[in-house]
């Protein structure tokens, strides 16, 4: 009896520390259940990268054509490697300063002998020649516009290779590149004042436009290349006036100005992203967009440089003579300004990337934020500098007389 008594006892003790253990396991489930995360929580997460994805390709539409992929590899490829390092000698004996630009982080030069495109570490991975006596250079996306300023010649690049060298029938006066590789210029025209011809990406002409009012003298183009903004000049009762116009490639029809500034002269001309053209003149800046029409005046000061990025304008202002001093100005899309600066010395160039802006004078580059106007660093150009362009928000690519050079903010 005691034996059997004995057994019974530790089956007892077995099936308690059974239960034990099975009540551990449970309780560990629950509480691995408890802190699993739900099943919605990661759909939703799904969802967000999906939506970023979208917009990053909603964004970069005009770019993500087969070709235009297939030229980023090849331009990928050409760019690698390592150079000797800044400064570089220039290509050729002279370059104009609108010749010279950052483009992807790369200084884009265009001499009065060769196209030059230097990588941060000043390897040359774009060296060609060309023959035009009055090259200008027009930067869209990773293609590069150079053509003959009153001549017949053009051509358009990449880094990998040439992709359009044409000579047209009449001279050219202005050309404008878009971000997707279409292109426009502006050449004279029998019997009216000029002519405006939209091309593909693969130099096919998709749409003329003759002007009979006003000479055209600068041309911008939409980020997808189906519309145009130009800046056109006449004289008026002894006085320059200048007009833009806003042409739609799908609408053959001729148009009025959309907008007349008496005594201003038109420089320049953009298409920025969202739509807004912005035109700068000699005494105002004018800007064109969904919301109305906004005019910057200079208050008699003189427009030394400028810069036009992304929607936004940079101006250098300097007063007349030696009398007060001049201001830097920042316009955002809506033509406000967005910040200004006071500056005691004139401004020889100026160059916008991202949120940040940076201002040559006398030898000394200095960094601002674009949004505030606050000053961020400075840096030595070198008493030879004759403009900028910035490499990165904190660096800046230098024009000297003879070689290119890199300077860092401090």
């Amino acid at each position: 009896m005691s034996d059997r008594g004995q057994r019974f006892d530790t089956t007892e003790i077995d099936t308690a520390k059974y239960q034990q253990r099975m009540e551990k396991r449970r309780k560990k489930r629950r509480e691995r259940r408890e802190s699993r995360v739900p099943r919605w929580v990661y759909k939703i997460i799904l969802i967000l990268i999906l939506c970023v994805f979208s917009m990053l390709i909603w964004f970069n539409r005009y770019n993500l054509t087969p070709s235009n992929v297939l030229e980023w590899v090849q331009n990928s490829v050409v760019g690698m490697g390592i150079g000797d390092g800044f400064p570089s000698r220039i290509v050729g004996n002279s370059v104009s300063k609108g010749n010279f630009q950052s483009m992807n982080k790369e200084a884009v030069v265009v001499s009065d002998t060769a196209l030059t495109v230097l990588n941060s570490t000043a390897k040359a991975v774009v060296s060609r020649q060309h023959s035009f006596s009055r090259p200008v250079m027009k930067v869209g996306g990773s293609r590069i516009l150079i053509y003959n300023l009153g001549g017949k010649g053009y051509r358009v690049e990449s880094q990998s290779k040439t992709l359009v060298k044409e000579d047209g029938q009449q001279n050219i006066l202005a050309g404008a590149l878009a971000v997707n590789g279409r292109y426009a210029l502006i050449t004279q025209a029998d019997g009216y004042l000029g002519c405006l011809t939209a091309y593909a990406a693969d130099g096919k002409v998709l749409f003329h436009y003759w002007f009979s009012d006003y000479y055209p003298t600068a041309v911008a183009l939409s980020a997808d290349g189906t519309k145009a903004a130009v800046a056109a000049v006449s004289a008026k009762d002894g006085a320059m006036t200048s007009a833009v116009y806003l042409l739609d490639f799908s609408n053959s029809k001729p148009v009025e100005p959309a907008a007349v500034y008496a005594e201003n002269m038109m420089l320049d001309i953009s298409y920025s992203g969202n739509g807004t053209v912005t035109a700068v003149g000699d005494r105002l800046t004018a800007v064109i967009g969904a919301g109305g029409k906004t005019n910057f005046d200079y208050q008699g000061l003189h427009l030394s440089a400028y810069s036009m990025d992304s929607g936004k304008t940079a101006l250098g202002l300097t007063p007349y003579g030696s009398a007060g001093n001049g201001k830097l100005v920042v316009l955002d899309d809506t033509g406000s300004a967005a910040a200004s600066v006071p500056l005691a010395q004139p401004v020889e160039s100026l160059s916008l990337y991202a949120d940040a802006m940076a201002v040559l004078s006398q030898g000394q580059v200095r960094f601002y934020s674009a949004a505030a106007g606050t000053l961020t660093g400075t840096c030595d150009a070198g008493s030879d500098a004759r403009a900028i362009a910035l490499h990165d928000e904190t660096s800046a690519y230098i024009l000297g007389v003879s070689e290119i050079r890199l300077a860092n903010s401090k």
